[in-house]
């Protein structure tokens, strides 16, 4: 048996200075190309350095990988399966996928900015049992943050989709283009869309040669995937073109009834205001007054102002920011979408529903404790305080349980505006904000 681990991967400090064993969950895992691959908007706009066979290995891993997992597990598969996923044939398959998990163990990915560059490795370990024809791998730690405890937008799409590509410049665009495709168009300068595909300096040099790039790439995403799209010259300077306009729709010859609902992106938008510290109903005042691109844009701009000084009220800065398009965007003009503001509607609606059945669930606590009082007979002022006093406590109790619920369901907390008109409510509101309760 061959091995590649890191002992410091499975050692803790406790407090006593002891070190113990802290063994990652392994997983027996079986991938399927239906598997649901999500990943952050950060890694998708990073520069790649992978050939098609890395791709296809990597991001099978990767949809093992649940969003909402709290830990990355290392995942033991069959060799030989595995090299049927990913198109690897012939009598040396298993020397070929441990070649490429090698591979994987090297190169890096790059996250750039103004300031930093950060390059993280994909695959953290690899044990193989030669004897089984299995081996146990796991992602690097340090992509985390990228593919599992995902809350904020994310994007999504089926292993199938990107599996059968016959190139890395067809699955790179197929992300690019499926990050934007709520917005259904992309622009790209055409020094971006080169870093991002990672084509060499020396290769498609001329524009005409990078046109017949992307257009094999735009019969091969038609044939396999979801998606499909046109594209043409968004921007010329002087005789050169400077950038492309990549427009996208649906592949309806493909998609099928497992794909995701369309209010994932309402949802998203109210969620991207909720989690800046935004009032929910101030949310879907902002989302049905205003273009989702330009709320979208006027939060990272009020965003990024942030991170070069100390916004005291952030939320009232993004709320001033969008009211007043401090971004300067061009999506000036209202979503006319009948589908989204339906979407919108339903996600409003949902979240109402969900409101009106937390407050009932507390207005019966005070009932109860209501009842409780109606059966004793002359209390004394020091029972009525103590009754009182647990009446509080299991009403911030049930607030706090609330309110991690909807944290953990990704939905706006509910507000004090909510409970404003029953004085118990309000009163334990109050406590529960300033107490330990608070998340």
């Amino acid at each position: 048996m061959s091995s590649k681990t890191n002992d410091l991967d499975v050692l803790d400090i406790e407090e006593n200075g002891q070190l113990t064993l802290n063994m990652p969950e392994v997983v027996e895992a079986n991938i399927k190309d239906y598997y649901w691959v999500n990943q952050s908007r950060e890694i998708i706009n990073a520069q790649q350095d992978l050939d098609l066979t890395e791709r296809r290995l990597i991001f099978s891993l990767v949809s093992l990988v649940q969003p909402d997992d709290e830990e990355f597990k290392s995942y033991t598969v069959s060799i030989k399966d595995l090299a049927n996923l990913i198109g690897v044939e012939g009598k040396s398959f298993y020397e070929r996928v441990e070649k490429a998990i090698d591979q994987l163990q090297s190169k890096q990915i790059v996250f750039s900015n103004d300031q930093t560059r950060q390059k993280i490795t994909w695959v953290q370990s690899a044990t193989y049992m030669d004897g089984e024809g299995r081996v146990t791998i796991k992602l690097s730690e340090d992509l985390a943050p990228f593919f599992r405890n995902l809350k904020r937008a994310y994007t999504k799409f089926r292993l199938k989709n990107v599996i059968k590509l016959k190139s890395e410049y067809s699955w790179r665009l197929y992300e690019l283009l499926k990050e934007r495709e709520f917005r259904k168009e992309r622009v790209l300068k055409i020094s971006e869309l080169r870093h991002l595909l990672n084509i060499p300096s020396e290769k498609y040099k001329m524009l005409k040669h990078l046109r017949e790039l992307i257009d094999r790439a735009q019969q091969e995403l038609e044939e396999k995937t979801d998606i499909t799209f046109t594209y043409d010259i968004h921007k010329r300077v002087g005789r050169s073109v400077e950038s492309f306009i990549f427009r996208i729709s649906k592949n309806n010859k493909n998609v099928n009834n497992e794909q995701e609902s369309a209010n994932y992106d309402a949802e998203t938008l109210l969620q991207l205001l909720a989690e800046n510290g935004i009032h929910r109903k101030k949310a879907v005042q902002l989302a049905k007054t205003y273009h989702p691109f330009y709320i979208e844009e006027n939060v990272l701009h009020a965003q990024g102002m942030n991170a070069g000084q100390t916004v005291r009220n952030m939320a009232g800065y993004i709320v001033k920011a969008i009211e007043e398009n401090y971004a300067n965007s061009l999506h000036d003009t209202p979503l006319d979408d009948p589908l989204f503001g339906m979407e919108l509607r339903n996600v409003e609606q949902g979240i109402e529903e969900m409101t009106a059945v937390d407050i009932e669930v507390l207005k019966n606590i005070v009932i109860n404790f209501k009842a409780l009082l109606t059966r004793l007979t002359e209390p004394s002022a020091e029972r009525l305080q103590q009754i009182a006093i647990e009446r509080d406590e299991m009403l911030m109790q049930g607030l706090s349980t609330i309110q991690k619920k909807r944290k953990t369901l990704n939905r706006p907390p509910l507000l004090y505006d909510d409970v404003i008109g029953d004085p118990y409510l309000r009163q334990a509101y109050e406590k529960w904000e300033s107490s330990e309760y608070t998340y």
